[in-house]
């Protein structure tokens, strides 16, 4: 029986990546602001497909159990577990930025990452055989920009702590 990808991973290959920079920026939500319009994701769908289509979108918005929109998310994790798990080590997190990309031409689609993300967050590109997620647009995430009730900002990953009370993007 052939190997999975999940088997296939060999630690000592793995990329390092130093989770200690507090100047790394994550995307914070707060759902008490949320209205649940969904205007991130159509700025996703439209910033990365140019479409308005909730199904390309790189988030979701859903509900949650108490009615209330919670906004799922790449985190971009300190120590991810998509890299950790990708075969082809296509998944990089930026040492500058701390944002966590997939290389579209080193991906070979087999959603290992998807897997291994808590939210499986990285999904199959319509059109391509390669995975794609959230790369924050570069710096300058739309999402954020078409929020009117500002339930989305950029923040670093060192005050998101301090807004959540814990580290939710370890």
């Amino acid at each position: 029986m052939p190997s999975s990808p999940m088997t296939a991973y060999n630690p000592s290959t793995r990329q390092e990546f130093q989770p200690t920079d507090p100047g790394t920026q994550v995307i914070l939500h707060n759902p008490d602001r949320c209205t649940g319009c969904r205007q991130c994701m159509t700025a996703c769908s439209f910033k990365n497909f140019l479409t308005y289509n909730y199904d390309l979108s790189l988030c979701r918005v859903i509900t949650g159990p108490k009615g209330e929109f919670i906004r799922v998310h790449c985190h971009h994790c300190a120590d991810p577990m998509c890299m950790a798990a990708c075969p082809t080590q296509a998944i990089h997190k930026d040492p500058v930025t701390g944002v966590v990309s997939v290389d579209k031409i080193q991906c070979i689609g087999c959603k290992a990452c998807t897997w291994a993300c808590p939210l499986s967050i990285p999904q199959m590109q319509r059109g391509l055989k390669a995975m794609t997620k959230c790369d924050l647009c570069g710096g300058d995430p739309s999402c954020i920009k078409v929020c009117s009730a500002k339930a989305i900002q950029l923040v670093t990953r060192c005050d998101s702590r301090q807004y959540c009370g814990s580290d939710i993007h370890e």
